[in-house]
């Protein structure tokens, strides 16, 4: 879990480095309609016995993972944002045994999330959203998919590289039914309209 704690440390940090509140930040300028894509580190924690292990055995992989983000944010005063997004979120992160393989498919998720500015360029953020998770699972007579509903909790950092371009990095953990866990550590880089 050390590994997966360090983006929000590094956030923290960020957050207690810079002034709070910057007097010269401009919270206009992280509203508005938001298109991204991402890319990053996505790992899935999962009960064995979904392959034939162990019930109580716990296994985990790492993959790479890609995305894309529609969003829309809204200033409430003049040191919060608000905002809603749907993303789309794709890995080929996979497990295998003897008896049977789990692999991701797809993430569908909506969340909201809360900001506000600590610096006149970046954008400190949390959110909390619902996830659809789909897995193939083949236990050696056939393959399947399955769906999966979890709660997603997340914070990043975004920080404005041009008035309309921005970069941002993200932390999400998503827990959803049967014990299967998602960690993902993403960067991205997004468009204000």
């Amino acid at each position: 879990m050390r590994f997966y704690a360090s983006p929000i440390i590094l956030t923290v940090s960020l957050a207690a480095a810079a002034p709070a509140f910057a007097q010269d930040s401009d919270v206009e300028a992280f509203t508005g309609a938001r298109a991204e894509v991402t890319v990053g580190l996505d790992q899935l924690r999962f009960n064995l016995a979904d392959v034939g292990g162990d019930a109580d055995a716990r296994g985990k992989q790492n993959d790479l993972g890609y995305g894309v983000t529609l969003g829309y944010d809204y200033a409430v005063s003049p040191s919060v944002i608000v905002g809603v997004e749907g993303a789309a979120n794709f890995a080929d992160t996979s497990y295998t045994t003897d008896t049977g393989s789990l692999r991701a498919r797809r993430d569908l998720s909506i969340a909201g999330r809360v900001g506000t500015p600590i610096t006149s360029n970046s954008l400190l953020y949390g959110k909390l959203g619902y996830s659809n998770f789909q897995l193939t699972q083949d236990s050696g007579s056939g393959a399947s998919r399955e769906t999966h509903d979890g709660v997603l909790m997340g914070a990043g950092v975004e920080v404005k590289m041009t008035p309309d371009i921005y970069w941002k990095s993200e932390y999400n953990h998503t827990d959803y039914s049967d014990g299967l866990i998602s960690n993902d550590i993403t960067t991205g880089i997004g468009i204000r309209f």
